[in-house]
């Protein structure tokens, strides 16, 4: 994790790469969704009459888990059921900090969204919390398995045209870690959902107000993290 521990008045040490495009993860990364996917998993447990649950699983497909916690002839049912408590659950859905600054400075074409999220529910957030979505987005039906499995974040990088090699995943769950480590991305974790010594990524940083921008004149982006 960048972190300054010179005196008051010093610049803050920074740390700088070059990448093809940015790959984000949406909910906990670009937005703070967690109240609500919090109040919806535990209304789902509870029509569900599912003694214990609790929702705990950040990063992974709502399909992934409704077949881990229902059998097999309910399971239809339950992720119809959770489909609807989250899209029709919107409070407190907010940008993260540093997010709309971050996004404002990317290129079009540069980055985009891969989720765990159907595409409805995506779309449902991405509008509540003030931002637009972008092209190419990759969500959890677009996919046959998500996150851990690498799929989502190659076809994130097929869609920009760009070698996944050449990407930075920029994620806030060890699931969604894993899953651009295994596609052989570039990984940044964003510490809130996770404490920061439990993420496994190439950089960690506090908040993307720490993670900077700027196009290249050869097209590239040099990403710079530091604290600003």
């Amino acid at each position: 994790m960048t972190k300054h521990d010179g005196k008051p008045g010093e610049s803050a040490p920074q740390r700088k790469f070059t990448v093809d495009a940015l790959l984000f993860d949406l909910d906990g990364t670009l937005i703070d969704s967690t109240a609500a996917t919090e109040r919806a998993w535990r209304s789902w447990g509870e029509q569900l009459g599912l003694e214990g649950f609790s929702y705990g699983s950040h990063g992974v497909p709502a399909k992934a888990l409704v077949e881990q916690y229902v059998d097999q002839p309910r399971r239809a049912e339950a992720y119809e059921l959770i489909k609807t408590l989250e899209m029709s659950d919107t409070e407190g859905v907010v940008c993260k900090a540093g997010a709309v600054e971050l996004l404002q400075s990317l290129p079009a074409g540069s980055w985009t969204i891969v989720t765990s999220c159907t595409q409805g529910l995506a779309e449902v957030r991405i509008g509540a919390a003030g931002i637009t979505a972008p092209e190419h987005m990759v969500t959890a039906d677009q996919v046959a398995a998500g996150k851990p499995h690498p799929g989502p974040f190659l076809l994130g990088a097929e869609r920009l045209g760009v070698d996944i090699r050449r990407c930075l995943v920029v994620e806030d769950a060890p699931a969604g870690l894993a899953s651009g480590r295994a596609a052989e991305a570039m990984t940044l974790a964003v510490a809130g959902t996770a404490q920061a010594h439990t993420l496994k990524a190439d950089h960690v940083v506090d908040s993307l107000s720490q993670v900077g921008a700027q196009v290249l004149p050869n097209g590239r982006l040099e990403i710079t993290l530091g604290l600003y």
